[in-house]
């Protein structure tokens, strides 16, 4: 019994210290929240504020409840139900980060603003967006995730693979912290041209492995075609039709010109995606890519292109 009791009290003490840890990383986690968003404000005339915020030490997550945006003039903008920070570091990259949005929203107000020839559904519509990146410090490799969702509308998934990808993480850390010392502070033109060239340097080493986009249709997506083609006085077979006129001239592969095809016959998915060459620059991927113009299936046999349409 005595046992039970020990392992109790032990239980409940970390119990204790991790609950006070994480109610004191939040505190530390709201004060930098609030400053970035201060900055916000400043530099694009918006204001931002939120319901609750709260972080956890075991998790190395920040989620921000029931944000709202509100423009210049006071009047909504935008609400997002949560967002979430899981594996930022501010002092390094992390092998994994992942941020998530959750139910972006714009506000009845805003959407009274737009121009009459604007798609109101897909304005209208609630969106979530899920990035991930993982890293391997030791090799250099680096996988990056997108996903943008317009719920019951369409979705957007976006993946690229790359080596050699220690130097735009560097590049990317360096100019974090530089922002963080000018605060709100413009940076001169020399600042500019700095970080200007050490982002350049850093992307002439990265060695681009893959690349996949996918588009799907979650529900309302051909309404969403067919409500955007009706603003411009057409109809879909004659979308259909002109699309495939012009890839009967169009310098693309017969598999991806195949896939369009289909794809705007059926209104369901797309998906491209590519291989490309190891221990190859993204210059001279291009330079190769350049000199294979007009040759559509030699350059789709050399990234390795692969197009499926639906």
């Amino acid at each position: 019994m005595k046992k039970l009791v020990t392992v109790a009290v032990v239980v409940a003490a970390a119990i204790g210290g991790v609950s006070y840890a994480n109610h004191a990383l939040t505190q530390e986690v709201k004060v930098e929240v609030d400053r970035q968003l201060a900055l916000m404000s400043q530099q694009m005339g918006v204001t931002t504020s939120y319901e609750d915020i709260s972080a956890s030490v075991l998790g190395q997550s920040v989620e921000i409840s029931n944000m709202q945006i509100t423009g210049f003039d006071q009047q909504p903008v935008a609400n997002i139900a949560s967002i979430e920070v899981a594996g930022y570091k501010v002092d390094k990259i992390a092998p994994r980060t992942e941020l998530s949005i959750k139910n972006f929203t714009f506000s009845e107000h805003f959407l009274a603003q737009l121009p009459p020839d604007a798609n109101n559904k897909l304005a209208a519509a609630s969106y979530d967006l899920h990035t991930l990146m993982n890293y391997d410090e030791k090799s250099g490799d680096s996988d990056i995730d997108f996903a943008l969702n317009a719920k019951n509308i369409v979705g957007l998934n976006f993946n690229l693979g790359l080596a050699k990808s220690t130097a735009l993480m560097n590049a990317s850390l360096a100019l974090s912290k530089m922002q963080q010392q000018l605060g709100s502070q413009q940076p001169t033109l020399e600042q500019q041209l700095q970080q200007q060239t050490l982002l350049m340097e850093a992307l002439a080493e990265i060695e681009p492995r893959s690349i996949e986009i996918a588009l799907n249709n979650e529900g309302e997506f051909k309404a969403l075609v067919e409500q955007t083609l009706e603003k411009q006085g057409m109809t879909l077979e004659q979308m259909q039709q002109m699309v495939n006129m012009q890839l009967q001239q169009a310098p693309v592969s017969e598999e991806l010109s195949e896939a369009i095809k289909n794809f705007t016959q059926g209104l369901s998915s797309l998906t491209v995606s590519a291989s490309l060459p190891e221990g190859q620059t993204m210059t001279e991927i291009n330079q190769q890519i350049f000199t294979l113009m007009g040759q559509p299936e030699e350059l789709a046999e050399f990234i390795n292109l692969k197009a499926k349409g639906e």
